[in-house]
């Protein structure tokens, strides 16, 4: 495992990348463990977080079409390649998090919103909690006109029957 690590930290960022494209691009039943791991250590996953993005805005770069397929079959291929590496991003993002949480910090969310919301939620918490709440009782309110709604439509099916 080691060695895994170290050979593709030593990489440069082409090979890294294209490395990481490769290991994002392959199917689940078709990764490598020990790559899985690789990428995924304390020792590369800022690497592989600091990649991601251009990873996405630029897959042709990293993921050359496949000789002899078509390029609907090429598109779908890179479609598909964006969605498998927002969702290695993510993950990524939780090892990051929680190798700083063992020494005892928080990484901030991702999401500006999430943050801005969280923000709001320290600075006027009264607030916050009477928005949560209302928020809720709408909640209940809608889910129980669902339910009258269903309610009614079943007895308008027993009556028709």
């Amino acid at each position: 495992m080691a060695a895994q690590i170290e050979s593709l930290r030593t990489l440069a960022k082409p090979e890294f990348g294209r490395a990481l494209a490769e290991f994002i691009a392959a199917d689940n039943d078709d990764r490598d463990e020990a790559t899985a791991y690789a990428i995924r250590s304390p020792q590369l996953v800022r690497k592989a977080r600091r990649l991601i993005p251009e990873l996405v805005r630029e897959p042709e770069k990293y993921l050359p079409a496949i000789p002899g397929t078509s390029n609907n079959a090429h598109v779908r291929r890179l479609a598909q390649f964006r969605s498998r590496a927002d969702h290695e991003a993510q993950i990524l993002f939780y090892v990051q998090a929680g190798m700083v949480a063992r020494r005892g910090h928080l990484l901030p969310e991702p999401s500006p919103r999430s943050r801005a919301r969280r923000r709001l939620a320290d600075e006027f918490p009264e607030r916050f909690l009477e928005l949560v709440r209302e928020e809720e009782a709408a909640d209940k309110k809608a889910a129980a006109q669902r339910e009258a709604e269903r309610k009614r439509a079943r007895t308008e099916r027993a009556a028709a029957q």
